[in-house]
């Protein structure tokens, strides 16, 4: 049975979005960075585009322009996972009615999500290069915020840790770009980080699931009691509530709505 969250759904939105517009900034730099190139005087060049647009630029940052744009798409990437996460805890405790506990300061907001969804190892279901890699980006994220970019060394010891694990993800049959260490990240780790994000949202999901009795209590039957003569229009309004907030398939979820249906009759 398919199923997801409306967070994740808003988290595949978003990161759609913003793939195209990371996508035209690379562009744009790469067209920029290849005219400069080309010209015989780089200071000229720069100087022009700089008179043409209105923009002071330096020069020296022509040739860091790149690294810092790659070291940017992490920081977006991460704020919508911290969104989705957010947005998951809520509607996960909205679901089956139970608050969360074991949140720590220290504790950053997957591996509270993943201790609360498995009581066994979650690297089983959600698979160890991904975890892996998620938590090097946000390593990243945090070193390219609040640290100091000249010391590279938590990220460097957190991309370390991933390396086993690369060559998993590559036999896959389409497999993830590569991740680079902290110093050489490129646009390929923005849209390897963006995937992972989304593989292990789509994960959480499904792990989040409940069984199919939990149905018949969990879902409010208050607004479709007034279609109660009419079943066939009772039903297909439960279903497609379903199919909208929950992502069900079709069939799962006429399913539930006909044992809905039958609990009131």
């Amino acid at each position: 049975m398919s199923f997801s969250f409306p967070s994740y759904r808003n988290l595949c939105q978003y990161l759609g979005e913003t793939d195209a517009l990371v996508e035209l900034t690379e562009l744009a730099c790469r067209s920029f960075q290849d005219a400069a190139k080309r010209s015989p005087d780089l200071s000229a060049f720069v100087a022009a585009a700089s008179e043409r647009y209105g923009i002071r630029v330096n020069v020296s940052e022509v040739e860091l322009l790149s690294r810092h744009l790659a070291r940017g798409y992490i920081v977006t990437v991460y704020q919508a996972a911290e969104s989705f996460l957010h947005e998951f805890r809520k509607e996960h405790r909205a679901l089956y009615c139970k608050d969360w506990t074991g949140d720590a300061e220290d504790t950053d907001p997957l591996t509270v999500t993943l201790r609360k969804l498995f009581t066994t190892s979650p690297e089983v279901t959600i698979g160890p290069d991904l975890i892996g890699r998620f938590q090097y980006y946000r390593v990243v994220r945090n070193w390219v915020v609040h640290g100091k970019e000249s010391d590279p060394s938590k990220p460097r010891a957190k991309f370390d840790e991933i390396v086993p694990y690369l060559p998993e993800r590559q036999a896959l049959e389409s497999p993830l770009p590569r991740t680079n260490p902290p110093e050489s990240l490129t646009f390929d780790d923005f849209i390897c980080f963006s995937r992972v994000t989304k593989l292990i949202a789509e994960k959480v999901c499904l792990a989040a699931k409940p069984p199919d009795h939990h149905w018949l209590n969990a879902v409010p039957m208050t607004r479709f009691k007034r279609l109660m003569k009419n079943p066939e229009r009772m039903r297909n309004s439960i279903a497609g509530r379903l199919c909208t907030d929950f992502g069900m398939d079709a069939p799962s979820a006429r399913w539930i709505a006909q044992e809905l249906y039958d609990s009131l009759a």
